[in-house]
């Protein structure tokens, strides 16, 4: 007996070897997934996941994202540990690619990880790249998409009053900027420069902003660039998650209720789904010293997601719509053209009124539906084929401040301008796994639009087809990456429109506009260690002409202006280039620096006319397309520093020079030099009250004294400098986690009209405004 004993232990390590050999031949199986925050679903980043069996571990990316490779199938236990989080132990099961998200619940400390890295990542890709922390996004609560993204060091936004908004980046807006709705491209009247977005900003877990030419990944107009708006994962584990958010202001007197519902069923594990709806609504705003009359604004949105997630394949039904009913600056209309000069000299509107809910003439009413259907398939261990189809349907009506004079037409309250348009896009994009370093997609995309209007005919019927391919590759190693990209588009336009012939006759014309052209990008990032790293980025991209800046001919009661469009204008063709500098010795500090360059072969832009215009529907300033070479050169700059445990300073400044070369003078409608400091004191977290702090910020915007004289129909107003205040606190009552909030903007009350505010010539900007938030979320776990 003894014998084999020794026997055995002799053979023993050979017997190991042997079942080593055996089971490293077939371990080829992985386990990736998310760790998310229990309470929003942020995902965490720097989390370790750990395999206790084999003592093998990793760490989550930015995102939250982790991926653990060669595994044998089997059961393991998971030991996921977080700065502030409890310690989540877990049995899992390992069959092929296994994908397990992990929720980490927060007590102790604040997610000032998240927010910090999410807004100055160190590791990103080779274009500059900038996230909306999670405590900016919560302070935006209640406002508008592009007040959302202000945050970012480089975005401003265009504004018609101070209801409607649009981001701008780096000096352009509207067309030239992409904006991806869960990752479809959003269509509508993005053409009008008081058309927001339609998008509920609460639909938003995360936004993004990536600066510069992106057309060879996201397609023609992405000149400035590419804004994300994120959902929040769904959930994968058993149970029923959600959030309740309520919202209170001031100025305006406004409300806003959103919730939503994340469910999925022990019996039914692959499908995960989402409700989401909002509900707002204010009177009427407030500038310091008179209300702006017809400004209040309602809105009621609402979305839903379904998913079905396997290892090897998956589907989503996404839906969202959008409603709001928003009043117009009534004193932006004016009668005749002495009054509109009366009101472009003076101080405050030529008409104001009291507070009401009630919204009059002239308003919009907007609807917005998105429909997507997402499907994907892992090509085995090579990578992934998505099919994306996407339906979007935009309907708008414009209501002039006059009714007819007929008394029974007036009765019917009908509007004077309807604009339609369907837009259907389709993509197949395949992405590949690491092949020796290199990375990367293939892909084909295409769109069709029908727009159909009823009324005054400011922008004709078309019909448009569009089309394009791009490759994209990535190579990465060690302290270097290097990206580039090519990508082809046509686009096929054809117009509907009946023109005057004289006689009283009119003749139906369709003329067809054709526009093809390759976009490129080339790009590089060194790390040259964990402290300080470049990037590098030059891009081309192109847009073709809108068919308002082609086609444009009359009042556009929502600007409050006479648009007429030039059918001569050529495809825009942008030349980009930015380098940015991060530099973080020390946990303490961190620096971002990025200059850019851009040059604009055939600009569009709006020339004021050499005097207002006068219609049978009042006085209006007026407005040509026309086109010039220019170039668009400036930095960013961010900056951030602990000068104690608990004090922190935030500075960032955008600079901008926007020259025309063909004219020889200055661009007009380009954003001021602005520069915002911020203080925050974070409190120690208690047993009862977590996550507090208070913050003041100030912000200063210069003068565009860059404009040539006589130019526009007002100089451009005064500089002005603005305080504002936050603060938030996580309460804990009973086993409910309680979020709590203000924000006071405007603190001093202070009178001041933007440059970019298209309402400028009518009225100062918003007055001093206070918010509160209250909120509630909420987990339900099913165990077995």
């Amino acid at each position: 007996m003894i014998k084999l004993i020794q026997l055995f232990i002799l053979l023993m390590p050979l017997i190991t070897v042997a079942q080593v050999d055996s089971l490293s031949q077939k371990c080829t199986s992985s386990l990736s997934g998310k760790i998310l925050d229990d309470h929003d679903r942020s995902g965490l980043a720097i989390a370790t996941i750990a395999i206790l069996e084999i003592q093998k571990k990793t760490i989550s990316n930015e995102e939250g994202n982790y991926l653990i490779t060669n595994l044998c199938d089997g059961v393991y236990t998971i030991k996921v540990t977080h700065q502030g989080c409890d310690t989540i132990l877990q049995k899992v099961t390992v069959l092929g690619h296994t994908i397990q998200n992990f929720y980490p619940e927060h007590h102790a400390e604040l997610l000032r990880t998240v927010s910090v890295i999410a807004e100055r990542p160190l590791d990103q890709t080779t274009q500059t790249k900038n996230e909306v922390s999670i405590e900016k996004l919560n302070q935006s609560k209640g406002m508008s998409l592009g007040d959302a993204l202000k945050s970012v060091p480089g975005v401003t936004t265009l504004n018609t009053g101070s209801s409607i908004s649009k981001p701008i980046i780096h000096g352009l807006h509207s067309n030239r900027i992409l904006i991806l709705n869960n990752g479809i491209r959003q269509e509508g009247q993005q053409w009008g420069v008081e058309h927001s977005p339609e998008i509920d900003p609460f639909i938003a877990g995360k936004l993004t902003v990536i600066k510069g030419a992106n057309s060879v990944r996201y397609g023609s107009d992405a000149i400035a660039g590419v804004i994300l708006v994120d959902s929040k994962p769904l959930r994968d584990s058993v149970g029923i998650n959600g959030e309740i958010n309520t919202i209170g202001t001031t100025n305006g007197r406004g409300g806003t209720v959103s919730a939503y519902l994340d469910g999925n069923f022990k019996k039914l594990r692959p499908l995960s789904w989402r409700i989401q709806g909002t509900l707002k609504q204010n009177g009427t705003l407030s500038a310091p010293n008179y209300y702006m009359i017809n400004t209040g604004l309602k809105e009621s949105n609402f979305s839903y997601t379904l998913q079905w997630k396997k290892p090897l394949y998956g589907a989503e039904i996404f839906y969202s719509q959008f409603n709001t009913k928003l009043g117009i600056f009534g004193a932006s209309h004016i009668g005749n053209l002495t009054d509109l000069q009366r009101a472009f000299d003076s101080p405050v509107p030529l008409e104001t009124g009291g507070f009401t809910y009630a919204i009059n003439r002239p308003n919009q009413n907007v609807e917005h539906e998105l429909l997507k259907a997402r499907f994907y398939f892992r090509t085995r261990d090579v990578g992934k084929l998505s099919i994306i189809y996407a339906r979007q349907y935009n309907l708008r009506y414009e209501y002039d401040k006059n009714s007819p004079l007929n008394d029974s037409l007036a009765a019917l309250n009908q509007h004077d301008l309807q604009f339609e348009i369907t837009s259907h896009t389709a993509d197949i994009i395949w992405e590949h796994h690491t092949v020796k370093h290199f990375t990367g997609s293939i892909g084909i995309s295409g769109i069709t639009q029908g727009n159909t209007y009823e009324g005054r005919a400011l922008i004709p019927n078309f019909r448009n087809y569009s089309g394009g391919v791009f490759l994209i590759e990535r190579w990465k190693k060690k302290r270097l990456e290097i990206e580039g990209g090519v990508r082809y588009d046509y686009k096929w336009l054809r117009i509907y429109k009946y023109e005057y012939v004289g006689t009283s006759n009119y003749e139906l014309i369709s003329p067809i506009h054709q526009f093809e052209n390759v976009s490129g990008n080339f790009g590089a990032i060194f790390k040259k260690d964990s402290t300080l790293n470049f990037s590098i980025n030059f891009g081309s991209a192109w847009r073709a002409p809108s068919v308002s800046e082609l086609y444009s001919d009359g009042l556009h009661h929502g600007a409050a202006a006479m648009e007429f469009g030039n059918r001569n204008l050529q495809t825009e063709i942008a030349y980009t280039g930015i380098f940015t500098i991060r530099y973080s010795p020390s946990k303490k500090l961190f620096i971002e620096v990025s200059p850019y360059y851009n040059y604009i072969a055939n600009f569009i832009y709006r020339q004021p006319t050499e005097a207002p215009i006068l219609t049978i529907r009042g006085a209006f300033p007026g407005f040509n397309y026309a086109q010039a070479n220019a170039v668009l050169k400036g930095c960013d700059v961010y900056a951030n520093y602990h000068l104690f445990k608990s004090v922190e300073i935030t500075a960032k400044g955008s600079l901008l020079r926007a020259w025309n070369k063909t004219q020889n003078n200055w661009l007009i409608m380009m954003p001021a030099d602005r520069i915002e400091t911020e203080i925050t004191y974070r409190f120690k977290n208690g047993k009862k009250i977590s996550h507090s702090y208070v913050s003041a910020s100030a912000l200063f915007v210069n003068k565009q004294w860059r404009v040539e004289p006589n130019v526009d129909f007002a100089p451009p107003p005064p500089a002005y400098f603005l305080l504002n205040m936050h603060a938030s606190c996580a309460i804990q009552v009973a086993n409910q986690h309680i979020e709590l909030g203000v924000s006071v903007t405007n603190l001093l009350n202070t009178s001041y009209r933007d440059y970019m505010d298209q309402f400028r010539y009518f009225t100062d900007a918003l007055g001093r405004n206070i918010s509160f938030r209250i909120k509630v979320p909420f987990n339900t776990s099913f165990k077995n």
